[in-house]
């Protein structure tokens, strides 16, 4: 495996899960147990298998301690580093790389902390690299996301959409935008059919929150305070600002952090080596039919890596991924992973019954009690399952049902229903999409 060092990683962690059930202070989204492992360790291994030998990751202050003990149970070989932001306080994504905007010296590749896929994202970092790009990106087209019944209460699945508009011939991204940013109709920037001769507009792509920049665009946003969000507001913006040319104008002087106003993006985005000698001396043309100069002569260039539809990719971030990347791990884990499926077992836990099917797990320091029966259900550590128990598509936390962590479960027949951290259901309850969470402050919503 070769080695990656003109790109420095950076992984953003310190999401709380706004559209999952919020588990309080008891895990934070990056330790929702994925099969074996926590969701954050999916994404040092995908950096790790593509040769990145150290990464920066973006955690909440009061996460950083159970992250560390959660990673030490990992098997990793990449270096890394946590780095905190305050928890009390309403970090945007731009802000976190604000942050750390001093420690960043070459190109940056950015990448969610809760990304689960088998792409190898050197295809990613080698479309940046051919085309010497402002701005890369990844999407996943696997079709929409498929049916599965989910616990808890039955209510309407909302799903965020993007527009996107990539040229067939050149992979360039020229447009993308909320459709919440339009009401009735969408409207195309006319200069897009001027500049390219074939563009697909897709409205179902999966957005994977894998982003390469320049190095320009870090000190960009160092003196930009008009972003917070590099999701839903800087990438838009470069993508934007492509399709425009640097305009000659007089400066209007400086703020009162003694900013200069008058810059834009173009001034950042200057050639630091030869690239534009070399494309001016080149007879490359990024067209087959190639009237206009390569790249149209755009100093910004954004570009849209789609892996095939047989790739796998989804993003836990919401109850129904999360429910659905529990039921697909392990009959992909080799191509996720790279790697063979470690022993599903821990060696410290007490099994006493031998009706575990082979989709199921048992986590660190757990009991099964005889004459129990588990199938397709994922236990987490420090748990205990009593005798005469049936567990079928489960999720007990450290799909019927997800059981959160310190939950008591007494004798019940709980099916599609969600137990909130720490509460305690009664012996003899019967429900059937339900929620059983305390009315307090880690009181779990939907949505």
């Amino acid at each position: 495996m070769h080695k990656i060092i003109e790109f420095q990683a950076v992984i953003l962690a310190a999401g709380r899960g706004s559209r999952m059930p919020d588990v309080g202070a008891s895990v934070t989204k990056c330790l929702l147990p994925v099969g074996p492992y926590p969701v954050l360790w999916y994404s040092l291994n995908m950096l790790e298998r593509i040769g990145i030998q150290e990464t920066m990751v973006i955690v909440l202050e009061d996460d950083k301690s159970n992250i560390l003990n959660a990673l030490e149970k990992c098997p990793l070989t990449i270096k890394y580093e946590l780095i905190v932001i305050p928890s009390d306080e309403d970090w945007g994504t731009v802000d976190s790389l604000k942050h750390i905007s001093s420690r960043i010296t070459s190109e940056v590749l950015i990448v969610s902390g809760d990304l689960l896929t088998d792409v190898n994202l050197n295809d990613v970092l080698n479309l940046h690299r051919k085309h010497d790009a402002a701005l890369t990106t990844l999407f996943f087209n696997n079709g929409p996301e498929e049916w599965i019944q989910l616990p808890g209460i039955k209510e309407k699945n909302k799903t965020d959409t993007d527009f996107v508009c990539i040229d067939k011939e050149t992979q360039r991204l020229v447009f993308l935008a909320s459709a919440s940013d339009f009401e009735d109709t969408l409207t195309i920037p006319r200069v897009l059919a001027k500049k390219f001769s074939s563009i697909s507009l897709y409205s179902r792509l999966l957005d994977a929150h894998v982003y390469v920049m320049k190095r320009w665009v870090v000190d960009y946003i160092v003196e930009n305070e008009e972003f917070t969000s590099v999701k839903g507001e800087l990438i838009p913006h470069i993508v934007k600002k492509q399709l425009s040319k640097p305009k000659k104008q007089e400066k209007q002087g400086t703020s009162e952090k003694n900013v200069d106003v008058g810059k834009t993006i173009f001034d950042f985005a200057v050639d630091t080596g030869f690239e534009g000698q070399i494309r001016a001396m080149s007879g490359y043309n990024d067209r087959r039919l190639g009237s206009k100069g390569v790249y149209n002569n755009d100093i910004l260039r954004c570009y849209a890596y789609i892996p095939s539809q047989e790739s796998f990719g989804m993003r836990i971030n919401k109850m129904s991924s999360f429910y659905l990347a529990n039921n697909k791990i392990l009959s992909k884990w080799q191509e996720i992973t790279g790697s063979p499926l470690p022993d599903r077992f821990y060696h410290n836990n007490e099994i006493k019954t031998n009706q575990i099917d082979e989709t199921s797990t048992v986590g660190d320091q757990s009991v099964v009690s005889e004459k129990t029966s588990i199938k397709n259900t994922f236990i987490g550590a420090n748990c205990t399952i009593e005798n005469k128990v049936r567990l079928t598509n489960c999720i007990l936390m450290n799909n019927d049902c997800i059981v959160y962590n310190g939950a008591t479960v007494n004798s019940s027949n709980l099916q599609h229903c969600i137990v909130g951290p720490h509460h305690e259901v009664s012996a003899g309850t019967k429900g059937t999409h339900q929620l059983y969470a305390e009315t307090t402050d880690n009181m779990i919503t939907l949505g």
